[in-house]
């Protein structure tokens, strides 16, 4: 179902206000009372290559940006060129461990930020918003219409969606004939909204689908509900699905486990042999991870635990007889984090490069997607679905991570599933490709990997493996 300006309106019942007064972000920063924004006349880009660790804590004017309009004589340096730099050195601290010192860098960032400034300003507040009591007060205001701002998130832009819809498309695609039942781990099942135009898919068909969610780890579920913003629960999605598959009349079972148990439930079932009269299983392995209307970041680790441990699987289902009654499974994969395959990010520095240039198209893209007289509605947004993703906390963590786990190489003696030119086709329709700035291709030597991005920067990569 499409969504109206009727149904993003409802944001308005209860408008967000910042230091008491309402804020409008179509407002001119001149206008705009709400916090620390920076003239338009001095506005700049964050180029990609600004994290170089050589200019870190240079404040010397041949370093900055060409198009930089220099502020007149007597007016103070303009607060996004200021927190451009303090951006730097605060990427040189972290790339040297002095962690004090980048603390004492953020929070004078945080000091010259505000939500309502334009994409740079904007990022940098919600990269630091942790260092800030508005943020609080903002979380709060945004999560009294979760529900109604997360039906418009995921109608208007197209990230959710895309991975979805590659990822359903790819599993239909290679569902087989004689598969009496279908059986999908999902790593993040969240609102499960993924899986209802599977559903209706293979309604009709007579199959029966079994869904199993891979539960959270004891310190992340300790987070999630600690986080006022995680409203979706494995019960409440349990419910939805198996109403909505029962209007279809199919067969669905959706249950939960532990990643530890499933570890050990598919060593067990590769163990044992499998008798003639057994139902014929097709399996699928689902990962989406860092999709922004998720709303919520998944450890490294459990990701890596989960694909690894999925690879292995269908590896020797493809290899042993011993499997005989499971017809084969594929690998859906959706990384909301499409920038790091293409970039070296050996260092602090490129790696917040990779994010800054990764988020600010995202922030580009709500604003230019998004009316601007809805201004509260993108503050919103953007506190609910973006902010969890952006924060400087969660970038520190995620780069440790990176540093242990390394980067995860999928594939390894499995088949990439081609897919489809009609798939493709039908994906550039998702983004609306040509009437907006998404675009969508194919790569991988198997064209089994979807790519959508937007003015060229990678947004979401979607891969598909089989055995």
């Amino acid at each position: 179902m499409d969504i109206t300006t009727e149904d993003v309106l409802v944001f308005f019942e209860d408008p967000i206000s910042i230091d008491g007064q309402i804020t409008d972000v179509s407002m001119s920063p001149e206008e705009s009372k709400g916090g620390n924004c920076i003239h338009s006349c001095h506005q700049i880009s964050m180029p990609s290559s600004s994290m170089r660790s050589s200019h870190a804590a240079s404040l010397d004017v041949t370093s900055m940006p060409s198009s930089l309009v220099l502020p007149a004589e007597g007016v103070e340096l303009d607060n996004e060129l200021a927190a451009f730099h303090l951006l730097m050195a605060y990427a040189e601290a972290m790339e040297m461990g002095q962690e004090e010192l980048a603390e004492v860098i953020a929070k004078r960032i945080s000091e010259k930020v505000s939500p309502v400034g334009d994409t740079v300003e904007r990022l940098l507040y919600y990269m630091f918003h942790a260092l800030d009591k508005q943020s609080d007060y903002l979380k709060q205001e945004s999560a009294k219409n979760f529900y109604q701002a997360f039906k418009a998130f995921y109608q208007i832009f197209p990230n959710g969606k895309f991975a979805h819809f590659a990822a359903n498309l790819a599993i239909l695609e290679s569902l087989p004939d004689d598969a009496d039942t279908i059986r999908i781990f999902d790593f993040d099942i969240g609102e499960g909204i993924q899986w209802a135009s599977l559903i209706e898919a293979i309604g009709h068909q007579c199959r029966e689908v079994t869904l199993t969610s891979v539960k959270f780890a004891e310190g992340e579920d300790a987070a999630m509900d600690a986080n006022p913003l995680t409203m979706w629960r494995f019960e409440d999605a349990k419910k939805q699905l198996s109403d909505y598959a029962r209007s279809y009349g199919l067969k669905l079972m959706v249950d939960e486990v532990e990643l530890a148990d499933l570890v050990g439930e598919l060593k067990n079932i590769s163990n044992r042999k499998q008798g003639s009269s057994g139902r014929r299983q097709f399996l699928v392995f689902n990962c989406m991870v860092g999709l922004p209307h998720m709303g919520r970041v998944r450890s490294r680790r459990d990701v890596f635990e989960f694909l690894q441990a999925s690879q292995s699987f269908l590896q020797l289902v493809h290899a042993s007889a011993a499997c005989g009654n499971y017809k084969g499974g594929v690998i859906t994969f959706g990384d909301g984090d499409a920038w790091e395959k293409v970039r070296n990010t050996s260092t602090y520095g490129s790696f917040l490069d990779g994010n800054m240039a990764h988020y600010q198209a995202l922030l580009e893209s709500i604003k230019l997607n998004f009316p601007s007289y809805l201004g509260e509605a993108r503050t919103a947004m953007e506190n609910l679905f973006v902010a969890p993703s952006v924060s400087s906390l969660a970038w520190a963590e995620k780069w440790e991570e990176r540093k242990r786990y390394g980067q995860l190489e999928l594939g390894f003696g499995l088949e990439g599933l081609k897919l489809s030119r009609e798939s493709l086709m039908e994906a550039k329709e998702v983004v609306r490709e040509g009437e907006s700035l998404y675009g969508v291709r194919m790569q991988g030597e198997s064209h089994n990997e979807m790519v959508m991005d937007w003015r060229g920067t990678p947004m979401v990569r979607v891969s598909c493996w089989r055995s």
